[in-house]
């Protein structure tokens, strides 16, 4: 059966992709043999999730919102779409808004993909979904939360005591995601170096420190899209140096995930399947997954990721990602395609999902096209 489908997104800058395809540049400075795979820009994945939703015989239409509300309800009232593709990851460059866009979709009485206003903002606010991880019995790495600089000698002073954390120790943004604020000098060996973290943390970051002893294991994500599994995926970390010449850690920064000229980028490999965990190693990483997942009222689709410890072979979770890439290229594709679907079927699926959801029995918000109309006639006033 056809539905009528609103694809949203956002995005006011140029994208940076279009600028890399500017420059023409095929290979790095540093390493002229290594070339650089073709990424798509924004607006191509924005279209080839259309192309993919439109297989399934809906109804689709695609707006950018750029930054504005008016635009988003415009939208919602012109098309009166059946179900939104909520691919608004941001807004007005304030995370905490992200959470407010599909609250509107509920305030609206409109069934939208993805997760709940709930789950994204508590995943995004790490040291409180890993406080409610711990409390549902799942592993998650020893950390605290720094808040202020009066903190840091007694939280120093604790370190490598039988209370405190272990070096090395992970310092990364409390409420950042995307890898931001994460880059090769996060990861500490030492309290001068952990002291001097935390310190640019609050100051330059203007942020909380989420302080963990870091896990040097292997790196394993689960993708979950429909409330199940999809095959695990591993982001192998392949060695090399910095700018300076000191060895990369074996950590995910925000240049390795968005910066393919940079060093960082080179240093990591996904492969998906992962090739040599047991059957029931498989299973019970997938079992601490859905359970994350669960914890945190997530739906629809999401990925957790996790770091094996290299003694005891524990999952720890390293945060629960309610919003993955759908782009192609990257992870969360990769594990769906190792199920067996294409892209298309697996973006289908998400929509289908919410259509599924609008049909069964639900409370309906009524008075919607009062409601906006009601706005529009006080904005025109």
């Amino acid at each position: 059966m056809s539905s009528r489908v609103l694809i949203l997104w956002n995005q006011v800058d140029d994208d940076v992709y279009s600028h890399y395809r500017r420059e023409d540049r095929r290979s790095v400075d540093w390493n002229p043999s290594l070339q650089i795979e073709p990424w798509e820009t924004v607006e191509e994945e924005m279209q080839l999730i259309k192309r993919s939703v439109e297989t399934a015989g809906h109804d689709v239409t695609m707006v950018n919102v750029r930054d504005n509300f008016d635009t988003m309800l415009d939208a919602l009232r012109t098309h009166k779409p059946d179900v939104v593709v909520n691919l608004v990851e941001f807004f007005r460059d304030d995370a905490e808004l992200e959470h407010d866009v599909p609250a509107l979709f509920e305030l609206l009485g409109i069934e939208y993909t993805g997760n709940r206003p709930l789950a994204l903002s508590l995943c995004q606010k790490k040291p409180q979904a890993k406080a409610l991880l711990a409390a549902h019995g799942l592993p998650v790495p020893k950390g605290v939360v720094i808040d202020e600089l009066s903190q840091l000698p007694s939280f120093v002073s604790s370190v490598g005591t039988p209370a405190g954390l272990r070096l090395p120790i992970m310092v990364k943004p409390a409420y950042d995601d995307a890898s931001g604020g994460i880059d090769s000098g996060s990861v500490v060996h030492d309290t001068t170096a952990l002291q001097a973290r935390i310190t640019k943390m609050l100051t330059e970051h203007k942020q909380s420190a989420l302080v963990e002893e870091y896990i040097d294991g292997r790196e394993i994500h689960c993708a979950i899209l429909g409330d199940k599994p999809l095959p695990l995926y591993e982001m192998q970390f392949k060695g090399g140096t910095d700018e300076q010449g000191k060895p990369l850690p074996r950590i995910i920064t925000y240049r390795a995930k968005w910066d393919p000229y940079s060093r960082d980028h080179h240093s990591v490999e996904g492969v998906c399947p992962v090739p040599d965990l047991e059957p029931e190693t498989v299973k019970y990483i997938e079992d601490v997954a859905m359970r994350a997942y669960r914890a945190l009222n997530c739906r629809d689709y999401a990925r957790v990721d996790m770091r094996l410890d290299p003694v005891s072979g524990e999952p720890y979770i390293l945060e629960v990602n309610p919003n993955p890439d759908l782009a192609e290229s990257c992870a969360f594709n990769a594990s769906s395609m190792a199920s067996g679907r294409t892209y298309a079927q697996m973006i289908c699926e998400i929509v289908e999902l919410a259509l599924t959801r609008k049909r069964g029995p639900r409370k309906v918000v009524t008075g919607v096209d009062a409601l906006l109309n009601e706005y529009l006639a006080k904005k025109k006033a």
